[in-house]
């Protein structure tokens, strides 16, 4: 199944010109990515997102490109850049038309008076490098100008024109090479056909939309070591290569080879397309990146978003190996919450991705029924029993009512993690009704897993203990005036605020509710969380409830969870839908087909990570989410439910 987006851009307004992004990664970490004109409006933007290491560490090298074309006494600007009063030079002057095509890889077809011009990009596989071929596809040639412009700096950071940036280190036949900064990576950059025209500036306050929109650092100074110029001829190419590796001895063939290896790879359309800019591997180490452009590798996402994004989706060998991986990090019954930038040392704040660890294993063992995998998992998963119920860090603990118990002032420890300074803005300390769903269910599976492995009396006394965690459960947790479940039993007593964190007691592989009370649990979800785009994380009618996600960090982090839409919960939405209702079927197609659409709105051909409560629930946060992409894939697949394929947005 082929998936694809289609977009003629001199038809959009500005606002959706720059709100629709593209990204193409490299499958080492690295990537190209900018708004639909490649006019940027993040930090985050560039042509060339190199990484080093591990531990990984992320440059932005070169952040955009002016092009522009001559011909017959005309000159045209292809590029466009905004510099907080408008863009400049405004894009698509008259004559000219624009169509933007993304499949494997993005494409522009540029129509200027006759001439057809035809820009492609690719990120070659694991290599920190981006090709950009330029091919006239009709017309009696022109002259083509590009001038690199080199940010050179920390992906997070903004660079300025005091920085003391370093000349040109040696020019080669095809390519110069400069290294702009003492400890950054060495750049190299060539245009295969063309000629260098050394002429050094800076461009000063470039300005990015997004950064001014979250309440940061918006301007930017650029530097050109120059520009490169190439007369094209209809048919015959040209490539411009920028590279922090090796440069390619032969540009066209590197380009012609990525171009096949992609066609190849995502034979399987959006499943293929969508999974493949998360799964990285690092001198053969693989990984899952949380998201794009700002995440890094977090346990409790790779742990969610493996099951969609490798075990239904015909990677098995690659979720056996990192699913193994996380086994061997187990420290203290716990799994790392993330990996910072840069080092090597993981984070251990978080009581759910061990849990979810469990869950991983589940699915991978119900593709394979791998018995040598599924023998040297348990010792895995009793280890994290044990450490939970005899306790470990940040207080967690099995109470004496089977109920897990996690937290400590100044820590978030559930997925609900966000935090304005030193204020946790839901802290959740106590039994949250998730982190309970997924401890009853790891005592069930590994009951599951040990009778098949004949170790039945554990297995049988592990079972009465699940039996005690669901029974208190079921007790306690139900909140019979909202006809739903708490979301935290809390020392001060239940917390009966209505979110999405109830749908997992109903929706894991062993459901603690009977199926009344979990047709009740779904029907409050339906009519106070679910929207087109996801699952609020609040309800709308609370009184702590924020439905829109913007502004500066403080005001978005209180916002994070407290009404803004998740996508990766329509995971767990879909898996309650079919299991409790008889067309549940029919509705998660309805379900996942909505959630498709949002494929040409923000990030093109992926899921971002979040969007606002209030309609028209405007995407916000990351282009590109791992978990989000993996739940729906998970689902698709799981489900066998048909999909939508192809986007046009005019």
């Amino acid at each position: 199944m082929t998936c694809s987006i289609h977009i003629a851009l001199h038809h959009l307004s500005v606002r959706d010109l720059l709100g629709t992004e593209w990204l193409d990664t490299n499958g080492a970490g690295g990537w190209a990515s900018s708004s639909l004109p490649c006019c940027n409006t993040r930090r985050y933007h560039g042509y060339l997102i190199a990484t080093v290491g591990p531990p990984l560490q992320r440059f932005n090298m070169v952040a955009d490109l002016e092009e522009r074309i001559t011909f017959s006494s005309h000159e045209y600007f292809l590029s466009c850049h905004d510099y907080g009063d408008g863009l400049f030079p405004a894009p698509f002057s008259a004559g000219q038309a624009v169509f933007f095509h993304l499949q494997h890889y993005p494409e522009w077809c540029i129509h200027v008076r006759d001439q057809v011009l035809i820009k492609t990009l690719v990120t070659v596989h694991q290599s920190q490098t981006t090709i950009i071929r330029y091919l006239l596809k009709e017309g009696a040639g022109m002259q083509l100008h590009l001038r690199p412009l080199i940010a050179a700096r920390d992906y997070h950071s903004l660079q300025k024109a005091s920085a003391p940036i370093q000349p040109i280190a040696g020019l080669e036949a095809d390519h110069l090479q400069v290294q702009p900064f003492p400890g950054l990576p060495v750049l190299r950059m060539g245009l295969t056909g063309g000629e260098f025209h050394a002429d050094a500036c800076w461009y000063f306050h470039l300005h990015y939309a997004q950064e001014t929109e979250r309440g940061l650092d918006d301007r930017e100074d650029l530097y050109s070591y120059g520009t490169w110029t190439a007369y094209l001829q209809k048919g015959d190419p040209v490539y411009l290569v920028l590279t922090t590796d090796t440069y390619p001895e032969n540009p066209a063939e590197s380009f012609e080879a990525e171009i096949r290896r992609r066609q190849k790879a995502f034979a399987n359309g959006f499943c293929d397309i969508s999974a493949h800019h998360f799964l990285i591997h690092q001198q053969q180490v693989p990984a899952i990146l949380a998201g794009y452009p700002w995440f890094t590798e977090w346990g409790r996402d790779t742990l969610i978003a493996i099951n969609g994004l490798c075990t239904y989706n015909g990677k098995l060998a690659l979720a056996k190996q990192i699913i193994t991986q996380y086994a061997h990090q187990l420290s203290a019954g716990m799994l790392p919450n993330f990996f910072p930038d840069g080092t090597q040392e993981p984070c251990y704040n978080t009581v759910d991705a061990a849990l979810w660890f469990v869950i991983a294993v589940h699915h991978y063992w119900q593709q394979t029924h791998d018995e040598d995998f599924l023998r040297e998992m348990i010792p895995a998963v009793q280890d994290i029993l044990t450490h939970y119920q005899q306790g470990t860090r940040y207080q967690i603990h099995e109470a004496e009512n089977g109920l897990l118990f996690a937290g400590e002032a100044g820590w978030q420890l559930s997925w609900m993690d966000a935090r304005t300074g030193d204020r946790v803005v839901t802290p959740r300390i106590g039994m949250p009704v998730e982190i309970n769903a997924l401890w009853y269910n790891v005592k069930c599976l590994l009951a599951e897993w040990l009778n098949h492995t004949g170790q039945h009396e554990e297995a049988q006394r592990l079972l009465v203990d699940a039996e005690h965690t669901r029974k208190n459960f079921r007790t306690l947790f139900w909140n019979p005036a909202l006809q739903c479940l708490y979301d935290v039993l809390t020392p001060e007593g239940p917390d009966a605020c209505v979110r999405p964190n109830q749908l997992f007691a109903i929706s894991l592989p062993y459901p603690l509710m009977d199926i009344p009370q979990a047709l009740r649990i779904l029907q409050v979800v339906r009519e106070k969380l679910y929207t087109p785009k996801g699952l609020r994380s609040l309800a709308p009618d609370d009184p702590a409830y924020q439905g829109i996600y913007a502004g500066p960090p403080e005001q978005r982090d209180a916002a994070y969870h407290q009404g803004t839409v998740w996508l990766y919960l329509i995971g767990a939405y879909v898996d309650a839908l079919i299991r409790y209702l008889p067309e549940g079927k029919l509705q998660a197609t309805l379900v996942v087909n909505r959630l498709l659409t949002t494929l040409a709105e923000q990030g093109l051909l992926t899921l971002g990570e979040i969007a606002d409560g209030d309609s028209p629930h405007q995407p916000r946060g990351c282009i590109a989410q791992a978990w989000s992409v993996g739940e729906l894939i998970r689902v698709i697949k799981q489900y066998q439910l048909p999909i939508q394929s192809s986007f046009c947005k005019t």
